[in-house]
């Protein structure tokens, strides 16, 4: 996830003129491990809009998931059976499913802010997986996953433990509902910026293709229409 500090700028706040370049070689990101470049104050306009859901998607990825080993390590505690398996699933998901998650992060951001459809497009088909296993995750109730289904047999346990279950469900079963929500949006913003680039989500910047779109209409029907009189001539 390593690059030169002589990347192009694209859609970066050094293309403006007015900030510094990014600093690729400036690895600040995720924090105490550091091996990428991620600033969302070196971007701009509808560059930083698109990182921003983005990462957005990241977050809560990496909190749905924490949510999940943590709720299965208490279950653990409380001798729920079986707990003790699915809590080393939910380590194993937490480092699979976080470092694709990281790997978007970093493909979202490199690829808009130094204008690479490459890795947007990665980022795309990486964080549309992502998008259905949220959806997936949020409903099942197998194995560690704690989702919607879960709810009747988390409220069937007897014991003290019972409530935690209950309500723990509720929230990690929230949290990758809007998981999936927030990552489809972030999906269709780099879809968006791929096309037009910079000039995406600009109102002024859409009215000026609709003008450019009428203009040349005319000057075709105007052409069209000199045609048909020099046949005539």
């Amino acid at each position: 996830m390593t690059s030169s500090s002589k990347e192009p700028q694209g859609g970066g706040a050094g293309a403006s003129g007015g900030r510094s370049p990014i600093k690729w070689d400036e690895y600040n990101y995720p924090p105490f491990v550091r091996i990428m470049h991620f600033d969302l104050s070196e971007l701009e306009g509808s560059s930083r809009k698109v990182v921003r859901w983005a990462h957005a998607g990241f977050f809560l990825l990496v909190a749905a998931l924490m949510c999940n080993l943590l709720i299965n390590f208490v279950l653990v505690c409380a001798g729920v059976p079986l707990k003790g398996l699915h809590i080393v699933y939910s380590l194993f998901n937490v480092i699979i499913f976080g470092g694709l998650g990281l790997y978007g992060e970093y493909a979202s951001f490199k690829g808009v802010a130094a204008s690479k459809p490459s890795l947007m497009r990665r980022y795309i088909l990486l964080e549309g997986a992502i998008v259905v296993m949220s959806l997936l995750f949020s409903v099942m109730a197998v194995a560690n996953w704690n989702g919607w289904m879960r709810l009747p047999q988390a409220a069937a346990l007897e014991g003290p433990i019972a409530p935690f279950w209950f309500w723990a469900t509720v929230v990690e079963a929230v949290c990758w509902t809007v998981n999936y929500i927030v990552g489809a949006v972030a999906v269709y913003h780099v879809v968006e910026f791929e096309r037009n680039g910079p000039l995406a989500f600009s109102a002024r910047a859409t009215r000026g293709a609709k003008d450019a779109v009428k203009k040349a209409a005319g000057a075709a029907s105007v052409k069209g229409a000199g045609g048909i009189r020099l046949a005539r001539v």
